[in-house]
């Protein structure tokens, strides 16, 4: 039987001959990955999967490779999700009872972990560091949680609250990515201009959501004795 997520399609290089390009650029890339990472810690190693985590859980989410459009399988969070290393952004849409559809992007980043080392764009190591971009091999994929909101709110207040929460949990997610690529643009794939057009597309889309959120109608108040006898 064919794996659910064989078809996430991808360009890797001989392993032989990726390593002989990275080791070309390793020294600059070490250093500008310091400069980048500026104080914060190495992720661990990519496992090649992510866990894929809802709120509420047991969410059905549908995955979907936007680079060909081709549905990669259907899970229940949460979920072991297997992401080789490319560029392909992976569309998740999520549905679950009583709550709105939610659809994100898993979008491949740049990978920081102990020994991948991305060759600098400039010098000698242009050539191997437009074959890395183009391959993907030194991107991954993170765990993440889909968040789901009520369908109804409660209340209009309810509504505002839970969108204001998450705007400012979706600046907080993309805050450290914008401000390693401003402080060592060299270190990274992506720049600080592309990654703030990703933030304002995922704020876009939740204020998209908001406005389609509907309030629960109040339930009726009971007569007084009063109102019966008029």
């Amino acid at each position: 039987m064919r794996h659910p997520f064989s078809s996430l399609r991808r360009t890797v290089p001989a392993a032989g001959a990726l390593l002989g390009l990275l080791a070309l650029a390793g020294c600059g890339s070490a250093m500008s990955d310091g400069s980048a990472l500026g104080g914060e810690a190495r992720p661990a190693p990519y496992p090649g999967r992510i866990t894929l985590n809802s709120q509420p859980v047991g969410a059905r989410c549908v995955l979907t490779n936007t680079a060909d459009g081709s549905r990669l399988g259907e899970v229940t969070t949460p979920a072991q999700v297997p992401l080789p290393r490319g560029t392909a952004i992976i569309e998740a849409v999520c549905t679950a009872a009583g709550h709105a559809e939610t659809t994100i992007a898993l979008r491949p980043v740049r990978d920081f972990a102990e020994g991948i080392h991305h060759p600098q764009p400039i010098g000698t190591g242009a050539i191997q560091n437009a074959a890395v971009v183009r391959s993907g091999s030194t991107r991954r994929y993170n765990d993440t949680t889909v968040m789901l909101p009520p369908q109804p709110f409660p209340s209009a207040e309810a509504r505002d609250a839970w969108f204001a929460d998450r705007a400012t949990a979706i600046r907080a997610a993309a805050a450290p990515s914008i401000a390693r690529a401003q402080r060592a643009s060299n270190a990274t794939i992506d720049t600080a201009q592309v990654l703030q057009g990703y933030l304002a597309a995922d704020l876009a889309a939740l204020d998209r959501q908001k406005a389609a959120a509907t309030v629960a109608a109040p339930e009726p108040q009971p007569e007084t004795p009063a109102r019966r006898r008029r």
